[in-house]
């Protein structure tokens, strides 16, 4: 009898470890979308798998549900402070329309795509960009200037880089800033605050499909929710604080910070 007593009163321990694991990272992950305009996601996946114990279909799950939620935050938050330009509106709306359809096929492909080779070519491209952009940090490069909109073949290959970006989001659970940002700014000219703000308009509608599309798959149980608010809560508020800084924050630093994330995102997702 008392053992049983024993074992009712320990077995909620481990449950409220596993969400204050949860709130503390969705706080640094919630603080990184915010200032660098990524979701986090990279960082989020290894910490849903391997401290929360989820199989990787309910983890990018979760990741995509919590996602939304930091996303939101962070691009509300700057567009409070005037960090947008509105010659991006269809540079976003064009990528957008990718990323639905690619986060869509993404949440479908969970589990039928050798999820393997899937993460070694995503962690592959993460490193060259990862090195690319501490390397644009510390070796004068152009700056991206005013954007008054783009030609319709540099529209049609944002579609086209959105729906590639957009598979990962899907079958990883990941926004994709940290895959979406560096092109914005090497390929289409944007700063590095701008390329932020855009990757995250782009991203609710990635995320925002994606986790439509695991949920009608069932991969969203009652446990998955209740972590997703453990770490949810924390996220809006880093997201908040952290899009609070960018306007202080010089584009040396935020490349190089980004960098450094991408480099780090990279031994993650190869291997949570």
């Amino acid at each position: 009898m008392s053992a049983k007593r024993n074992t009712m009163v320990t077995t909620p321990a481990p449950i409220l470890i596993k969400l204050f694991i949860a709130s503390f990272f969705g706080l640094l992950t919630g603080l990184a979308a915010g200032l660098l305009g990524v979701g986090g996601g990279e960082f989020r996946l290894p910490v849903l798998i391997c401290f929360l114990g989820f199989p990787v279909a309910i983890a990018a799950a979760a990741n995509l549900l919590v996602g939304i939620l930091t996303v939101t935050v962070g691009l509300a938050k700057r567009l409070m402070m005037g960090v947008f330009e509105s010659g991006t509106i269809g540079l976003i709306v064009s990528m957008s329309i990718g990323s639905v359809f690619g986060a869509y096929a993404g949440a479908a492909l969970t589990g039928k795509v050798n999820e393997k080779y899937l993460k070694y070519a995503v962690g592959i491209l993460l490193l060259v960009l990862g090195v690319k952009m501490i390397h644009g940090a510390f070796v004068l490069e152009p700056a991206g200037g005013p954007v008054v909109g783009y030609p319709l073949d540099m529209l049609i290959f944002g579609a086209v880089l959105g729906l590639l970006i957009g598979v990962a989001c899907g079958s990883l659970g990941v926004a994709g800033g940290e895959l979406r940002i560096p092109p914005l700014i090497y390929l289409f000219g944007l700063g590095i605050k701008s390329a932020g703000t855009v990757s995250l308009a782009v991203s609710i509608s990635a995320v925002g499909t994606g986790a439509f599309k695991h949920k009608r798959m069932g991969h969203v149980s009652r446990y998955v929710v209740y972590t997703c608010i453990a770490m949810g809560v924390p996220s809006i508020i880093g997201a908040y604080v952290g899009a609070a800084m960018i306007v202080g924050a010089s584009e040396v630093f935020l490349k190089a910070l980004l960098g450094v994330i991408l480099l780090l995102a990279t031994v993650r997702v190869v291997k949570p």
